[in-house]
């Protein structure tokens, strides 16, 4: 594990590097693996990133909450070295389920297929209680992409197989964006598929009573946000965004509406500092973390 105790001040200064697991509110994994994109990578330096420009940040909400008693450890990167791909998610599903329970656990990617070992430690420890909220620009929801299973547009594809999370308990929103092989596979089934286009028209605070209503035979809930959830314009450092997304205020607004829901890990993904301008989107990113545990802690 790559650890950070060189830098003097992370996550708005709340790491307490002494803290262990279970004394902790949150801890913070990276994970910098960006081999599963389909298009343009550079999200595996995106933990790193979103670390350094974290301790510049007051530990206050927008909202005036001040976060000062969230305690708060940082375990560093879990690297994937020359892990094979299923041999790495191997390692961060069983790194994942032991801290699901004990605190609220924050997983920084890399690219999207993390969420597939995340999503299924989360359902190991949860069982069918579990719901999803994936706030994307993408269903992920294809068998293959460019030859791999384990693609980052396969992601759910992969955690609803088997014996796994039912789709029903995930609900999809922020969607503008469709593979053929998506469509052909939640027709005729039960998929909670809320597109951009009707988030717009409805707003957020009615788009939150929505994705609360098609969960509502959840208990508890995982978020996973790609930042292709967010126009271009908001965050233009990713890997393939799509026109046609929202703001960072809309975003904040839809998290704030979902707080009262029991939340028991997040993760944020496809930050691509290589691509970035002026770091808007590690801001963003950093940001939406903070401000989501403000709201779900």
């Amino acid at each position: 594990m790559k650890t950070w105790d060189s830098l003097p001040v992370i996550w708005n200064g709340l790491h307490n590097r002494n803290l262990s697991p279970e004394e902790a509110d949150v801890v913070v994994m990276g994970l910098p693996f960006d081999r599963a994109t389909s298009f343009r990578q550079g999200a595996a330096e995106a933990p790193d990133r979103i670390r350094l420009i974290s301790g510049h940040i007051s530990s206050i909400t927008e909202d005036g909450k001040s976060l000062a008693g969230i305690k708060v450890l940082d375990i560093g990167d879990l690297e994937p070295g020359r892990l094979s791909q299923e041999k790495y998610f191997s390692a961060i599903e069983n790194k994942a389920a032991e801290l699901f329970k004990k605190n609220f656990p924050t997983f920084i990617g890399g690219d999207h297929s993390l969420s597939i070992p995340l999503i299924k430690a989360a359902y190991n420890v949860y069982g069918k209680k579990l719901g999803v909220i994936h706030l994307d620009a993408h269903l992920d929801l294809c068998e293959e992409l460019d030859g791999n299973r384990l693609s980052h547009g396969c992601t759910h594809r992969r955690t609803t197989e088997g014996n796994g999370l039912n789709l029903n308990n995930i609900c999809f929103a922020g969607i503008r964006s469709f593979e053929q092989q998506e469509l052909e596979f939640i027709e005729g089934q039960q998929a909670n598929v809320i597109k951009a286009s009707e988030m717009s028209r409805l707003g957020m605070d009615k788009t939150a009573d929505m994705i609360k209503t098609k969960l509502q035979h959840c208990e508890v809930f995982y978020l996973t946000l790609d930042i292709d959830f967010l126009d271009p314009a908001t965050a233009p450092g990713t890997g393939t965004p799509k026109p046609g997304g929202f703001t960072s205020r809309e975003l904040f607004t839809l998290l704030k509406r979902l707080s009262d829901l029991k939340f028991i890990g997040m993760d944020v993904v496809e930050v691509s500092p290589p691509l970035d301008q002026n770091d808007i989107t590690s801001f963003a990113a950093q940001r939406t973390i903070t401000e989501a545990w403000g709201y779900f802690l």
